[in-house]
C-alpha cells in the first residue's frame, strides 16, 4: 500500500486534521466550521468527516463503505445516517456554488469543485422556481428558461425518476426553497404559485408563528406574533384570506381567519376537543378540519361555517379505529383527500365529495402517508412515505383503483405537502433525531447512544439491561445494549410500527408492540433475540403495554366501545380487566404496583385486580410530558418557564419537588427509571426543517 493510499484510508480525527481550503471557503476541522469572508456555520463531527473524506477524494467517488469505514470506525451504519450528513453539507454549501456534492447510485458520492463567474455565485436559485412551474406542468419536455436547460436535480440524495411510461407523473427537479434555522413547516402554496405560507419556529416542539413570502425569494413577512402556538394556514379560494390554527394549553384550539396582505385575524370558530388540525377550504367557503365532537367520540373530518360558526359532519371513522385527520381538498374544490389511522403507525388515504359522500380508500397497504396534496389537474394524490425507512414521494391515481406508484427514490424524509395549480409541489424536507441519555438523579446525563438517527422509549431491566426503540437500520425495531457494550438490534420485523418494549420482571423476555400488515399485536422475544413469537392475532389498536409482577400482560386496547385494558396470560388467554374504560397508558412501579392515565384526563390511576382507582392523594401527570412511576412517586421530564427541562418528584404523599434542571434538554416523550433509580431518557438532538420546491409534469 503506497502513502496515498494509506492516508485515504486513514481514519478521520478531527482534532489532527489541517485547515483546508474549499470552493470560496476556509474549511477548519478541529473546530468543526466552514467559514466564508461573510459568514460562517458549525457542522456536526460526525458530518465534518464525512466532508474530510469527500474532500480527500475529491473529484473521484467514494463508496458507502468507505465512508462508513472513515467516518463510523468501520460500524455498519443505516442508508439513513449517511444521507442525513450529506443533505446537512449541501445545506451548508447551497451558499457556493462552486462546491456540489454529487449521488452515485449504487456507489456512494462525489465531490466536485465547478467554476463559476461572479455574477452566477451572486444568483440565487429560488429566482427560477416561479417560472418553473408554469412551464413544466404543460411540457413533457425538460424546462428552458433564460437559455438554459435545467436537468434534473439531486437534493439530499433523492434520485428522481424520469423513466415513465406516456402520460406519467414524474418530478423533474427539486430545489431549496426556504433555510432558515429552526422549523419551516405547515406549507401552504396560493393558487397561482406566487406566495407560500407556512408555520415557522425553532423546533417542531417549539411555538411556531404564520409566514408570508414570495415563492421566487424575498424576505418572509411574520403574520402572526402571540405566545400561543399557530400552525396550518391555508388559502381561501379566492386568495384574499389565510386561515389557520392556534393551539392554546390545556384548551380546544381556535381557528382563525386573516385578510391578506394585511389586517387583524379573527376567530371564526373553535374545536370540539382537540387542540390541533389541518386546514382546508372548500369552493363554497367552509373550512375542514379533524376533531372530535365529544371526549368519547373519535376524531373526524367536520366542515366550520366561518360566516355563523356552524360545524357539520363529514367523515364517519369506524368507532374501534384512531379516527380521520388532516383534510385537504381539490384545486377545483369539490373533493377531499384525508387519512384514516387504524392504530399508531397504521393508515390510509381516503377520499370522498366534500359533503362526505362517495367515501372511498386510495390506498389499502396500512403504511401512513406523511403528507399529500393533490396534482394541477387534480387526477393523482402526491404523498410523502416513510415505508419501513425506504422514504420518498409516492403517487395514486384518484379517479380509479391502482397501486401507488413511485416518483422518488427516496432516501430525504418529506413531510407535509402542499400544491399549486401549475404543477409545483412544496415539501417539508426534516432532520429530526433523538438519542438516549442517562444519568443518576442530580448528576449530569450522559449519552448512551451517539448516532443520525432516532434512539426512543427505553426501558430498563431489575440487572440494568436496557432495550429501546431505534431506527438505525431504517425501520423501526427492537435494540439492547448490555453494560459498555454496543448495541445490538433484536428484530428486523419491517413493521409500521414498534414501540412500548417493555422488560419481564425475570428479565428473560422483552414484550412490545408492533404494526404488520395493517395489524397491531403483541408480541414477545427472547433477550437474546430468540424466539420471537406473536401474543394476540385480533390485530386491534393498543398502546403503552407494561407486565404484572404475576407474569401476566396488561394491554390498552382498543374496541368498538372505546379503550379498555385486556390481560393476558402466560399462555395467550385474554381476559377485560374490570372497570379500566378509558385506560390508554400503562406503567409499571416495580413492587408498587401499575399506574395508568386514560384519555383527555391528567389524573393517575393506581390498577389493580379490580380495576383503575384513582390515586390518593391524587397526583396528575401532563400527557404533553413524560412520565415513570418508581417506588418513591413518579418522576415527570416537565417545561418551565425558562425554557429549561426539569426533572421533577411527586412523592406518594402528594409533595412535589425539581430534583434537577437539565437546562434544553429537548425532551422526547420516553423516560425509564430502574429500581435503583438510574434514570434513560430521550432526547432530542435535532430538530429542523426546511421547505423543498419539487416540479411536477405529466410525461
Amino acid at each position: 500500500m503506497n502513502d496515498l493510499s494509506a492516508l485515504l484510508r486513514r481514519p478521520i480525527e478531527l482534532v489532527s486534521e489541517p485547515p483546508f481550503p474549499l470552493g470560496t471557503a476556509m474549511v477548519h476541522p478541529a473546530t468543526v466550521e466552514v467559514v466564508w469572508s461573510d459568514a460562517r456555520c458549525k457542522l456536526e463531527p460526525r458530518v465534518m468527516q464525512v466532508l474530510i473524506a469527500l474532500n480527500r477524494r475529491r473529484g473521484e467517488p467514494i463508496s458507502r463503505e468507505e465512508l462508513s469505514q472513515l467516518c463510523w470506525d468501520g460500524r455498519v451504519v443505516g442508508t439513513d445516517a449517511l444521507v442525513r450528513c450529506i443533505v446537512k453539507l449541501r445545506k451548508a454549501f447551497q451558499r457556493d456554488p462552486a462546491v456540489e456534492i454529487i449521488s452515485i447510485p449504487k456507489v456512494g458520492y462525489r465531490l466536485r469543485l465547478l467554476t463559476v463567474t461572479p455574477e452566477a455565485a451572486k444568483t440565487g436559485e429560488a429566482s427560477s422556481i416561479a417560472s418553473l412551474s408554469r412551464s413544466a406542468w404543460r411540457s413533457p419536455r425538460l424546462l428552458l428558461a433564460g437559455g438554459a436547460v435545467f436537468t434534473i436535480i439531486a437534493l439530499g440524495a433523492v434520485a428522481l425518476v424520469v423513466m415513465r411510461p406516456p402520460g406519467a407523473l414524474a418530478a423533474e427537479t427539486v430545489q431549496p426553497l426556504t433555510s432558515e434555522l429552526g422549523v419551516e413547516t405547515h406549507p401552504a402554496l396560493s393558487s397561482d404559485g406566487r406566495l407560500i405560507a407556512y408555520a415557522g419556529g425553532a423546533g417542531y416542539g417549539a411555538q411556531k408563528d404564520i409566514f408570508l413570502r414570495g415563492v421566487a425569494g424575498g424576505t418572509p413577512i411574520r403574520l402572526t406574533n402571540t405566545p400561543e402556538d399557530e400552525m396550518a394556514p391555508a388559502w381561501s379560494p379566492d386568495g384574499q384570506n389565510i386561515a389557520f390554527v392556534r393551539s392554546i394549553a390545556n384548551a380546544p384550539c381556535e381557528i382563525l381567519v386573516a385578510p391578506i396582505p394585511q389586517g387583524e385575524a379573527r376567530v371564526v370558530g373553535r374545536c370540539s376537543v382537540d387542540s390541533t388540525t389541518r386546514l382546508a377550504w372548500t369552493r363554497e367557503g367552509e373550512l375542514l378540519l379533524s376533531d372530535r365532537p365529544t371526549r368519547n367520540s373519535v376524531r373526524r373530518i367536520r366542515a366550520l361555517n366561518p360566516g355563523t360558526g356552524r360545524m357539520r359532519e363529514v367523515s364517519s371513522p369506524p368507532p374501534n379505529s384512531l379516527g380521520d385527520s388532516d383534510p385537504i381538498v381539490t384545486h377545483r374544490g369539490d373533493r377531499l383527500a384525508f387519512r384514516r389511522f387504524f392504530s399508531y403507525g397504521v393508515g390510509d388515504l381516503y377520499t370522498a365529495e366534500v359533503s362526505g359522500a362517495g367515501q372511498r380508500a386510495l390506498t389499502r397497504n396500512g403504511w401512513k402517508a406523511l403528507g399529500y396534496a393533490f396534482t394541477a389537474d387534480d387526477r393523482s394524490l402526491v404523498f410523502s412515505s416513510n415505508r419501513n425507512g425506504d422514504s420518498g414521494l409516492w403517487s395514486v391515481d384518484v379517479e380509479r383503483p391502482a397501486k401507488p406508484v413511485r416518483l422518488s427514490l427516496g432516501l430525504l424524509a418529506f413531510g407535509r405537502l402542499s400544491s399549486d395549480q401549475h404543477g409545483l409541489l412544496v415539501a417539508e424536507a426534516s432532520d429530526y433525531g433523538s438519542n438516549l441519555f442517562a444519568w443518576r438523579a442530580g448528576a449530569a446525563p450522559v449519552a448512551l447512544t451517539n448516532g443520525n438517527t432516532n434512539d426512543w422509549d427505553p426501558d430498563l431491566s431489575t440487572t440494568g439491561q436496557l432495550t429501546f426503540i431505534s431506527n438505525q437500520n431504517g425501520g423501526s425495531d427492537i435494540w439492547v445494549q448490555r453494560g459498555e457494550g454496543a448495541p445490538t438490534r433484536l428484530t428486523d420485523l419491517k413493521a409500521n410500527t414498534v414501540f412500548s418494549p417493555r422488560w419481564s420482571p425475570d428479565g428473560r423476555s422483552i414484550a412490545f408492540i408492533a404494526a404488520r400488515d395493517r395489524r397491531t399485536d403483541v408480541y414477545l422475544i427472547n433477550a437474546d433475540g430468540s424466539g420471537l413469537r406473536k401474543v394476540t392475532s385480533d390485530g386491534a389498536a393498543r398502546d403503552e403495554l407494561a407486565w404484572d409482577s404475576n407474569g401476566d400482560l396488561v394491554v390498552p386496547t382498543l374496541r368498538d366501545t372505546g379503550w379498555r385494558v385486556e390481560r393476558v396470560d402466560p399462555r395467550g388467554r385474554v381476559t377485560v380487566v374490570p372497570n379500566s374504560a378509558g385506560v390508554w397508558t400503562i406503567k409499571s412501579a416495580g413492587g408498587k404496583g401499575l399506574y395508568a392515565v386514560k384519555q383527555d384526563d391528567d389524573r393517575l390511576w393506581r390498577l389493580g385486580p379490580a380495576g383503575a382507582v384513582l390515586t390518593a392523594p391524587l397526583i396528575r401527570v401532563s400527557q404533553e410530558e413524560a412520565w415513570a412511576p418508581t417506588r418513591d412517586g413518579a418522576y415527570h421530564l416537565a417545561g418551565s418557564p425558562s425554557g429549561e427541562t426539569v426533572l421533577r418528584l411527586t412523592t406518594w404523599s402528594g409533595a412535589s419537588r425539581d430534583v434537577q434542571s437539565l437546562g434544553r434538554f429537548g425532551q422526547k416523550h420516553s423516560l425509564a427509571v430502574s429500581p435503583t433509580q438510574d434514570i434513560v431518557a430521550a432526547r432530542v438532538v435535532r430538530d429542523e426543517a426546511d421547505l423543498r420546491a419539487i416540479q411536477l409534469a405529466r410525461r
